[in-house]
Parts: structure tokens; C-alpha cells; sequence
């Protein structure tokens, strides 16, 4: 359930504000994630979380080409009214873990174009702007041509296994 109504966005440049803070948010948290599963030697969930930052990347180098000539206010995290807690786009803190399986991730990855798809969808249906509404259309189906990138990688990957209990889960340094 979102916390927050999406927010009502009425121009061009407050759309690509947004699309942009969207777009990096996301390619941050996965690099996070790569390094981490790098860290907990888990290198194929980490070869995942490299792509899906890639992919993200370059919607953040398209944006900026969108953005020349346009009059961006730059703004912090917490100037942000996302439905949920993080960016749409983001996988949420502590969704991941050192023994996520390729399945896991692209679970994660899948959950998360939904959402910016979602997004862009609700942006489209309630800005008043025209070009805003153009815009945060082909959005959504760039998000969701992602998910059908997300499913082909799905697709390919050998059945889903139940890994036994870890009887030494980690424990907070608190």
C-alpha cells in the first residue's frame, strides 16, 4: 500500500526532474547490491545487479539529453513525495540478501519496473500538461518493455531451487 498519493506533476521539467531522480535512485541501489553480492561471493547475482544498473544508466544518459534546454531545479531525497517510502523504481532497503538467488533478484528487478511503470502511468492519467503527458507515456512503455527484458532473462534461467535453512544467518552489530 502507497504511503503517499503520486504526485501531481504539470510540466516537462518537473516530469524529467523526477524521471531522472527516478533513474539514478534505481542505478545506485543496484550498484549497491552488486557490490554487496560481490562481497558475499554470490557472482551471478551481482552480474544481474551490474545489468540492471547498466540499463538504468542509460535512461539517465537519455534523460539528460531530454533535459538540455530545459530549466531543471535540482532537489534533495527528501523533496520527493513518492508514493512509497523510495523511489519508484528502487528496490527497497533490505530486500536483498547474501544468499538471493538469480530468481530472487529478478523478482526484485520485475517488482520494480512494474512500479515505475506504474509511475509514469499515474503521471500520464493526471498531469495537466500535454508534453507531460506524451512524455511520462512512452515512459511507462519503456518501463514496460523492461519488464519484458526482465522476463526473457527469467526465462532463460534453470528452475528455482529451495536453498536449505541457513543455520548461521548474520547478525546486526548493534
Amino acid at each position: 500500500m502507497s504511503a503517499n498519493p503520486p504526485p501531481i506533476i504539470d510540466s516537462i521539467d518537473e516530469l524529467l526532474v523526477h524521471a531522472t531522480a527516478v533513474e539514478t535512485e534505481a542505478q545506485e541501489r543496484y550498484e549497491d547490491l552488486a557490490g554487496q553480492m560481490e562481497m558475499h561471493n554470490n557472482p551471478r547475482v551481482a552480474k544481474l545487479f551490474r545489468a540492471m544498473a547498466e540499463v538504468e544508466r542509460k535512461h539517465v544518459d537519455r534523460l539528460s539529453v531530454l533535459a538540455k534546454g530545459h530549466d531543471l531545479q535540482s532537489k534533495n531525497a527528501s523533496d520527493f513525495n513518492w508514493p512509497d517510502l523510495e523511489a519508484p523504481e528502487s528496490v527497497p532497503i533490505g530486500e536483498g540478501h547474501y544468499r538471493m538467488s538469480e530468481h530472487e533478484a529478478l523478482d526484485l528487478a520485475m517488482e520494480c519496473e512494474r512500479r515505475a511503470g506504474d509511475f509514469y502511468a499515474s503521471i500520464a492519467a493526471t498531469t495537466t500538461s500535454p508534453e507531460a503527458r506524451t512524455l511520462a507515456g512512452l515512459f511507462a512503455e519503456e518501463e514496460r518493455k523492461h519488464q519484458d527484458l526482465v522476463q526473457r532473462w527469467i526465462d532463460r534461467l534453470p528452475p528455482r531451487k529451495t536453498l536449505p535453512a541457513d543455520l548461521d544467518e548474520p547478525a546486526d552489530q548493534e
